[in-house]
């Protein structure tokens, strides 16, 4: 089983910036991302960012959060809008920085 963690503070503020439904929504899915946060299933949409190694996607429609598998640990890096969330990430993790946790 693998533990969950937030980056500080990028992903924590943007996780409250979330419409409350949607943080619920996500809190459920976060059980399902801790038992296998590789696994897709009808329950959970997840995959690997094209460009990144070891990093993911948990899609909720049309909200994305945004994590890194690092050991036993799932840290998200930020939350939000599936328009503005990739180029935030671009920005959090330029070309030098897409190898992280490996």
């Amino acid at each position: 089983m693998f533990t969950l963690r937030f980056a500080d503070p990028i992903a924590g503020q943007s996780f409250d910036r979330l419409p409350r439904r949607v943080q619920l929504r996500f809190n459920e899915a976060f059980e399902l991302v801790l038992r296998n946060p590789r696994a897709r299933s009808a329950y959970l949409d997840v995959h690997q960012l094209s460009g990144y190694q070891n990093v993911w996607t948990l899609r909720i429609p049309p909200w994305r959060g945004i994590y890194a598998i690092d050991g036993d640990e799932v840290v998200f890096i930020v939350f939000g809008h599936r328009r503005n969330v990739y180029p935030l990430l671009h920005n959090l993790l330029p070309p030098e920085g897409r190898y992280i946790a490996e």
